[in-house]
């Protein structure tokens, strides 16, 4: 056995042989974005696709990023806004979804963040400003109205806009399913701000209604980076069914497993899930079923009075014993539906677009546990969304009828307030109809849509100011005046001061900000001016009035769905084909009905 002495001599020769020991290096650099990603966030790694999003925004390069519901769209450009030295700028469709994620940053420590909307107090609204001139606030969310004051506009140009971030980009498309007419503004708005950069976010946006955002918004061309929808604890499969009877086993029968699966996790077994119908009979008949047969549901569409549609909201958010498992919605249940532990959507009618479909069933599974996502399908579908198509699809005699009940309508020198309601009744169209051909016409260049107005104005006035501190524009102190004396609906307004709508929203916005009133109405009027006459629209044939995109265009969006729904070998491939993805010829998602059918048999 050797002693201590020669085992000593043995390892400092170990240690001295070049050959056994590879000299130490120095550590590698950490990554400054993953370093930057722990600080604000606490997160160690991106999803797939966040870094090179940051990485091209602090770059200095414009992005459109087409990423799927519950990705992550929003630290994409929430960590650069907190990296680059100036500010971020973030429009959002609806000011409950920008409340939540200013909350959610609050709730994490980040306290450089800012909500700006219109139902905002004087004080509250001035209380931001001051932050803002004190350089307290990195990330500002603003609704789109609030853009319509100038005044806002100078303010925010007093300051670097490093980022400018449209949330929700697909409202900008006229072609999309959620178009929205306060976003047409916001080329002007770019225009106004000159950001160093411009970030645009959607989870639905295939090629086509991408170029219409771009056309729509001119600006240089973006880096595209396309995530699609694919999440592999989305479980997406498809029921094919005779009838509507067949349907209400299949549903019963797919609860009652579902309850099975989570009797030991959840008080009555069955988590929450969402039953999508086209029809909102169809909704209120799923939820009596359910209702019948001991399963807490409820149903919700925009046909309910406001407080009810609030009611079925948060009971479905409550997880104690008093809330609801399952709502029977139509698409109204959409948008701010950001309850992470939705286990299974159930679309009982087939959707008209394969993006709808996609944005419904993103709103499962965002606390990234499995999640079932089921279409029930039946042939007899198709003929009623062709149905809908012959109904809505313009013609240039409807065209032109529109554009006549526009041009006789009581307005404002160029400019016209009308209600949907309005058009409907005057034309003998669908809210559908109108909208589409509202938005052929704007193509034609024979009117434009401003952002809606409202009916009635509630004012309420600031205290007195003093001798010296009213408006500087006359125009803006006659409409204090007319609003003092009681006058409250936007066309009296126009004909009191001699200015169009337009100007008028635009002074109201001026006189908020500088804080003589607070103003609020619900914006239930179309604000549309006319650019070319009927006469014109009349001398145009078919051909250049391209009477006949619109049929191609939805049913080029129904054979997808159809394809969608008769796939034969991965549901997820015909997915990520339709939002322009490149997929391999062998490309297989793994987790879809289909894929697993495949895995068993093989």
């Amino acid at each position: 056995m050797p002693n201590l002495q020669d085992l000593l001599k043995k390892v400092d020769a170990i240690l001295e042989s070049t050959d056994a020991v590879e000299p130490v290096q120095d550590c590698e650099p950490r990554d400054p974005l993953l370093e930057a990603l722990d600080t604000h966030f606490s997160y160690t790694f991106f999803r797939k696709g966040q870094g090179e999003i940051v990485a091209a925004i602090l770059e200095g390069k414009n992005v459109f990023a087409v990423f799927p519901t519950g990705h992550g769209k929003s630290l994409c450009y929430q960590l650069p806004a907190l990296m680059l030295d100036g500010i971020t700028v973030v429009i959002s469709p609806l000011i409950s979804l920008m409340k939540d994620q200013v909350d959610a940053l609050r709730e994490q420590g980040i306290d450089a963040v800012s909500l700006i909307n219109s139902t905002q107090t004087w004080e509250a609204y001035q209380n931001e400003l001051a932050r803002l001139r004190r350089n307290e606030i990195k990330l500002l969310y603003i609704s789109p109205e609030r853009l319509r004051s100038r005044r806002f506009l100078d303010i925010l140009n007093a300051f670097p806009i490093s980022l400018f971030v449209i949330d929700e980009a697909h409202c900008i498309s006229q072609w999309g399913r959620d178009f929205r007419p306060a976003y047409l503004s916001l080329k002007d708005t770019i225009d106004a701000l000159h950001p160093r950069v411009i970030a645009l976010f959607t989870a639905t946006a295939p090629p086509e209604i991408q170029d219409d955002i771009l056309n729509v918004l001119n600006i240089p061309t973006p880096l595209v980076l396309t995530q699609g929808i694919e999440r592999p604890n989305l479980k997406l499969s498809v029921q094919h069914n005779e009838n509507d009877d067949e349907k209400y086993l299949q549903l019963e029968k797919f609860l009652r497993e579902q309850a099975t699966a989570n009797a030991e996790s959840a008080a009555t077994g069955l988590k929450n899930g969402i039953i999508y119908a086209g029809r909102r009979r169809e909704t209120e008949e799923i939820a009596d079923f359910l209702q019948r047969r001991g399963f807490r549901a409820d149903f919700y569409h925009a046909g309910l009075e406001a407080q009810e549609r609030t009611r079925v909201q948060e009971a479905f958010f409550d997880n104690s014993a008093n809330g609801l498992d399952i709502v029977a919605a139509t698409n109204a249940f959409g948008m701010g539906i950001d309850k992470p532990d939705i286990r299974y959507i159930v679309h009982w009618t087939l959707t008209g677009t394969l993006e709808e479909y996609c944005q419904e069933v993103g709103r499962a599974g965002r606390d990234g546990k499995d999640a079932h996502c089921v279409l029930f399908f039946c042939h007899d579908d198709r003929g009623l969304h062709e149905w809908f198509i012959r109904e809505n699809a313009p013609d240039k005699q409807f065209l032109l009828k529109l554009l006549k009940v526009v041009e006789n309508f009581k307005g404002s020198d160029r400019y016209r307030t009308l209600s949907n309601e309005e058009l409907e009744w005057m034309s003998g169209g669908n809210a559908t109809k109108i909208l589409v051909s509202l938005s052929y016409l704007e193509k034609l260049g024979f009117l434009k849509r401003w952002y809606n107005v409202p009916s009635q104005l509630s004012v309420r006035f600031r205290e007195l100011w003093a001798e010296g501190t009213a408006p500087a524009d006359a125009a803006q102190q006659e409409l204090l005046r007319q609003l003092r004396s009681g006058v409250k609906t936007i066309l009296e307004l126009c004909e009191a001061v001699g200015q169009n709508p337009k100007v008028i929203m635009e002074d109201l916005a001026e006189l908020q900000s500088d804080g003589y009133i607070q103003y609020w109405g619900q914006e239930d009027l179309l604000l549309i001016e006319l650019l070319e006459d009927s006469q014109m629209l009349s001398t145009l044939t078919d051909e250049q009035i391209e009477v006949g995109d619109y049929v191609r265009r939805k049913q080029s969006q129904i054979d997808q769905m159809i394809r969608y729904a008769l796939e034969t070998t991965c549901r997820m491939r015909v997915i990520r084909d339709y939002f322009g993805e490149s997929i391999d010829e062998d490309y297989r998602c793994g987790t879809c009905d289909l894929c697993q059918t495949q895995a068993i048999s093989g």
